[in-house]
């Protein structure tokens, strides 16, 4: 028969909050070890609130046991610092990110931090970015992290070549030429292999996924009504420029056979 409970490790905070959490009431008859003990555990660890659960007996006394619960609270966040980027960028990161002080700090809040600020500088450009994130504890706030969040964004990333597959009816130079000179391809086109009117500019994902549309459009516009895309695929060719693989069924081209008024 459970004849008591008490908390250890969380001054400050009162004990019957504390083993409610656990499930676990006065006079219940639990069986040790059993699957009573483990379930409380577990949902002490479900609340994400503590970085150290344990429960042990701190005394049995005829059929009555008296148990301890142990737990340390995760740490909370005093300060975040960012460095390695502009006040723009720092104030769209606090937005995305979501971290913020006075919350309890997690590995899964730093790993989805970095994840989010890896596809933040991705859609910007920066596909080498490399985003570190230190905690250290802060001397004036016990119990708390001061979080700096170190930023290397490396160079944006440009296209150093595009190769085309599939297109017998549209060479290279026509696709390059003039669907890049029509809005296809001017965001992302090759690194110096044009004139300057189309200078290299940085590669995203969002400019590439506008050009395979504009490009797809543009052969529509031809008479290539069935054009589609089959595979491409985007590889680093080195630290600051991508090659880009595209696989193209370009169909047959239509022409007005007829045309018909009604109405007239």
């Amino acid at each position: 028969v459970l004849g008591g409970i008490n908390v250890s490790g969380m001054d400050g905070y009162e004990d019957y909050a504390l083993t409610g959490i656990s499930g676990l009431t006065i006079g219940q008859e639990i069986e040790v070890p059993g699957t009573q003990i483990t379930d409380a555990v577990k949902r002490y660890w479900r609340n994400g609130l503590f970085s150290k659960v344990s429960i042990t007996a701190d005394s049995i006394v005829g059929s009555k046991i008296y148990l301890c619960v142990h737990l340390a609270m995760r740490p909370r966040v005093s300060a975040i610092r960012y460095h390695g980027i502009k006040k723009s960028e720092r104030e769209d990161m606090e937005a995305k990110l979501g971290m913020v002080k006075g919350m309890s700090l997690t590995r899964n809040v730093i790993d989805r931090a970095k994840i989010l600020a890896k596809k933040y500088f991705d859609e910007k450009g920066y596909k080498n970015a490399e985003i570190d994130i230190v905690q250290a504890e802060d001397p004036e706030h016990p119990g708390q992290v001061r979080l700096d969040v170190n930023i290397d964004k490396k160079a944006k990333m440009k296209v150093h070549k595009i190769t085309f597959v599939g297109n017998e009816k549209l060479k290279d130079s026509k696709i390059k030429g003039t669907l890049i000179s029509k809005g296809a391809f001017g965001k992302i086109h090759e690194a110096g292999k044009l004139t300057n009117t189309f200078k290299s500019k940085k590669f995203t994902d969002e400019r590439y996924k506008e050009a395979k549309q504009a490009m797809i459009e543009k052969y529509n516009e031809l008479g290539f009504r069935d054009a589609t895309i089959l595979e491409d695929s985007v590889s680093n060719y080195d630290d600051k420029h991508v090659d880009i693989y595209i696989k193209i069924d370009e169909g047959d081209k239509y022409y007005i056979r007829d045309i018909t008024w009604v109405g007239n």
